[in-house]
């Protein structure tokens, strides 16, 4: 007699196979869905982001409305009027810094010994006139005015305290974010001639102590030199051209840090170096230069002045800068050419079984002309389908070394979780320390909370 064979156990076990399969399938197509990759490019438009642009007087309110930064050029007269006496009041309210704070704008400060100006005035403190008084009137093509005697161990000590004094002031807080060093020749911008044309600058090794008062005193500031010294090169220091607009001087100004040169001073000579990567390293500022005339330089000449810009790799230009009304087209032809401007240039998330992770890669870009010279923390947000915060992480990105055409890639792997399933969005949130500045990406994003959706999943 021969059994029939039963197949019930072997459609019960095809049943149960098929069900494995169809899991697997529904697992894998759920999470496979979430896999993409999105290209973006930079947004033009002119995003006015903290610690770069124009830096107009901190004295004009009406140019500083539309400004991240305002320029405070101090003189040391003004400073200190009576000796060890330092005039905060006359230093909040001449250049309303009060103000500036509440509006959350940073300031650039130069301190200056001598201005040209009108013959026979002085621009250091009567009370230090009087008990050095061996420095030099003159009356030349830059002007009138009293060039001190550099060299004069007094005049240095109490340069030293007077600056001290003037950090110890702006350390309270981190509204300052650049210092040009000053303090030598006229304008503080390190050359200064005697009716003869001899240099009245002090010896390069004198230099050196109108530097360090600066640099040990200063904290969390950026400090600019107005070319590139052997002293701006050793300690990777910034530079400011403030001839911009000037084609011989600022070609002069970049041979130099390509090639290095000399500079005469009464005793010696001021070394200056090549300084190839000077705005990779640190941020460069500058002037317009008030020679042509605006009307010349705005119009007829500014095709060759967005040239010097782009050349500089400028962060800030001030104080003397177009003004917005007279010449509009000129003041943001080169406001889009000065600054930082971060972007994501391209977007993928790719879903890994193995770690149960959606991995988030973006490839950063900068499309400005120079990094922000703060590491300021990148973070990455994930929101759920109810725009929930569900993960957040800080990047391992540094916008200092985000320097145009260059591109940093960060990788976050997000643990899955099924309220992302249907529909996620991803924000960045770029913040200062204390939590006062934000970046904008140069995106056409949406908000969210205090996060910038640079992309958003959701499942048809």
């Amino acid at each position: 007699m021969v059994k029939k064979r039963s197949y019930t156990a072997d459609y019960i076990l095809l049943f149960l196979l098929a069900a494995v399969i169809v899991v697997l399938l529904t697992y894998m197509l759920d999470r496979y869905y979430l896999n993409d990759e999105v290209v973006f490019e930079p947004n033009q438009d002119i995003i006015a982001n903290p610690l770069m642009g124009y830096a107009p007087y901190a004295e004009d309110v009406d140019k500083c409305k539309q400004s991240d930064l305002v320029f405070i050029k101090l003189k040391w007269s003004d400073w200190e009027p009576e000796m060890g006496r330092y005039d905060t009041d006359f230093l909040e309210s001449n250049f309303h810094i009060s103000r500036w704070k509440v509006e959350g704008k940073h300031g650039v400060l130069r301190f200056i010994c001598d201005e040209p100006g009108e013959a026979g005035h002085t621009d250091i403190p009567q009370w230090l006139l009087e008990a050095t008084n061996d420095g030099t009137y003159y009356t030349n093509s830059s002007g009138s005015g009293y060039s001190p005697d550099y060299e004069n161990e007094y005049f240095i000590s109490r340069h030293s305290m007077a600056i001290t004094a003037l950090a110890d002031y702006f350390n309270q807080d981190h509204f300052l974010a650049y210092v040009e060093f000053g303090s030598l020749g006229f304008w503080g911008e390190w050359h200064a001639r005697d009716n003869s044309g001899n240099s009245l600058m002090p010896s390069a090794q004198t230099c050196w102590d109108y530097i360090l008062p600066y640099s040990e005193q200063f904290d969390n500031v950026r400090f600019l030199m107005r070319r590139s010294y052997i002293q701006a090169v050793d300690a990777g220091l910034g530079l400011y051209n403030d001839m911009l607009g000037d084609k011989k001087e600022t070609d002069r100004w970049l041979a130099w840090t390509i090639s290095g040169g000399n500079q005469d001073t009464a005793t010696d000579q001021l070394q200056i170096l090549p300084y190839a990567a000077f705005w990779k390293d640190a941020p460069v500022g500058g002037e317009i230069t008030s020679q042509p005339d605006p009307e010349t330089l705005f119009h007829e000449e500014l095709s060759e002045l967005l040239n010097q810009v782009e050349d500089c790799h400028l962060t800030f230009i001030g104080p003397h800068c177009p003004d917005s009304e007279d010449y509009p087209s000129a003041y943001e032809a080169i406001q889009r050419r000065i600054g930082y401007k971060y972007y994501i240039s391209r977007l993928s998330t790719t879903f890994s079984f193995s770690g149960n992770t959606l991995e988030v890669q973006l490839d950063w870009e900068n499309a400005g002309a120079a990094p922000l010279y703060w590491d300021w923390p990148v973070m990455i947000k994930i929101f759920d389908s109810e725009n929930n915060l569900v993960y957040w992480e800080t990047l391992n990105l540094k916008l200092s070394q985000l320097v145009p055409g260059e591109k940093i890639t960060t990788t976050t792997n997000v643990p899955y979780m099924d309220s992302i399933r249907d529909r996620l969005s991803i924000g960045i949130t770029i913040d200062s320390y204390d939590g006062k500045d934000n970046v904008d990406l140069a995106m056409d994003v949406k908000t969210l909370d205090d996060s910038q959706i640079i992309y958003t999943f959701e499942r048809e």
